[in-house]
């Protein structure tokens, strides 16, 4: 039995809004475990200027008041994308899959409302296609390459032990992010023990998503080895002020 693929997974970075000590962590993570494959599991982009929530309690500019920002926030999120697929070029990296999350799927919304502007879809503005990505929308829950571990964004539930909930519920392996915090959940099914595990995220945990209200957050990485009959070994690395630790080496980040 032999090792397959080796697959190196981010959760929600949120540019322009990653924490930077714990993404640079991350893109050294990438030189160190040389991976086959990566997996982008979205909120990869803030979507910040793209947001409904930024009108809830104000009117809405003219749409030339509303680009310069959407503008910047698509300049710095492929800033950020740039540095990733510079990572992956140096270790030879050429698998790369993006599962789209809640906030990536904001730009499309705006496109729906501004149909003339169908150059500002998530896919489009940040260039997935380009890059060499195989995309994945919004929900869609897909396997990793030709293992028994499943991924997708996250949400379809939530909750304090959302882990356990899509244990019971999906009856697969599965990795997912989304909740920013660090889950894992084992449930017997008829065919065997599933696993689901959440990842955190590696997005700046200072800013205020949820009006100052504490969280549970933590900065994650996860390496997977994927073997010949499908079977795999997932590893969850914890980023503690920009460090961590692999393969007996601590990892650092500037």
């Amino acid at each position: 039995m032999k090792i397959k693929d080796r697959v190196v997974v981010f959760p929600d970075i949120h540019f322009p809004n990653q924490d930077e000590k714990a993404f640079s962590c991350a893109l050294k993570i990438i030189k160190a475990v040389n991976p086959t494959a990566f997996l982008l599991l979205g909120d990869t982009i803030d979507g910040e200027s793209v947001s409904h929530w930024q009108w809830k309690r104000r009117k809405r500019p003219p749409l030339e008041y509303q680009l310069p920002a959407i503008k910047k926030e698509i300049r710095l999120g492929n800033r950020g994308l740039d540095r990733i697929d510079k990572a992956l070029e140096k270790t030879r990296t050429k698998k790369k899959i993006f599962s789209q999350g809640n906030h990536e799927i904001w730009f499309d919304y705006f496109v729906e409302e501004n149909p003339y502007l169908e150059d500002y879809t998530s896919r489009k503005a940040f260039k997935f296609d380009e890059r060499g990505y195989e995309w994945h929308p919004y929900g869609e829950v897909f396997p990793v390459l030709d293992s028994k571990l499943y991924a997708y964004h996250g949400g379809h539930y939530m909750g304090i032990s959302h882990a356990r909930a899509h244990a019971l519920n999906m009856g697969c392996n599965i990795i997912y992010g989304h909740t920013h915090d660090c889950q894992k959940a084992v449930i017997t099914h008829i065919d065997g023990a599933h696993m689901a595990h959440s990842l955190g995220c590696l997005t700046d945990m200072t800013k205020s998503y949820l009006k100052g209200r504490p969280v549970n957050w933590t900065h994650n990485v996860a390496v997977v080895d994927i073997l010949d009959n499908g079977n795999f070994n997932l590893v969850c690395l914890n980023i503690n002020d920009g460090v961590t630790t692999y393969n007996g080496k601590v990892i650092r980040g500037g």
